[in-house]
């Protein structure tokens, strides 16, 4: 009963929330917010991902057609089971509130940018178009062979456009609220039971295809 009701919406939607809040991009996103104006750290790290996610869902769809769906399903899980298994490794060696190591890295990344910036103008006249590419850049690099592509690739060789609309929420949602006041709403959530969320819908994950092999 729980596998049917397993839809690859929910499922693209819920894999994008579990692996994106307190992630080093949801970070970058929301220093960036802090820094620069909002609206323009929202539209450039929202165009990343909607970038990252049609070339992801577009990998997806391609797939099954150059192998044989069996194959796609068995890889699938594997990639879903090493994801669960990673997490779930995490959640029992990790401490409450422990988001030190992925913050660390998006405040490097962010720094390195803003001291380019400033070399050119000061921080508040730094152009709408260095904003936007600062935010564009940093969150594709950033996102780029990150966990919630490779799920988005593997949930979109079942259905392709309904994995993309629940993807793209996803992302909605984590931008807007990593700009409005991620370093504050990340600092009370505690990653370690995100690990074990995310964790346990990987594994899922990896059931239900392993049910659409046999």
């Amino acid at each position: 009963m729980l596998f049917s009701e397993l839809s690859p919406f929910a499922s693209s939607f819920s894999s994008i929330i579990v692996s994106e809040i307190g992630d080093k991009t949801f970070f970058i996103t929301a220093i960036l917010g802090m820094t620069y104006s909002m609206s323009l750290v929202f539209i450039g790290s929202y165009t990343a991902m909607v970038l990252m996610t049609l070339l992801s869902c577009f990998f997806g769809f391609l797939l099954p057609q150059i192998l044989n769906p069996t194959y796609t399903h068995t890889i699938a899980s594997v990639m879903f089971f090493y994801f669960g298994q990673k997490l779930l490794r995490e959640f029992w060696s990790s401490e409450n509130n422990e988001n030190d190591d992925e913050e660390q890295e998006a405040v490097q990344e962010v720094n390195k940018v803003k001291s380019k910036l400033s070399k050119q103008s000061d921080t508040k006249n730094v152009s709408n178009f260095e904003i936007l590419r600062a935010a564009i850049v940093l969150t594709f690099l950033a996102e780029w062979g990150d966990r919630s592509q490779i799920t988005t690739i593997a949930l979109a060789t079942e259905d392709t456009f309904v994995v993309l609309v629940g993807a793209l929420l996803g992302h909605f949602i984590c931008t807007s609220t990593a700009v409005l006041g991620g370093k504050m709403i990340s600092s009370k959530i505690s990653e370690k039971y995100i690990h074990l969320c995310g964790g346990m819908l990987f594994v899922l994950f990896g059931l239900h295809n392993i049910k659409m092999l046999l």
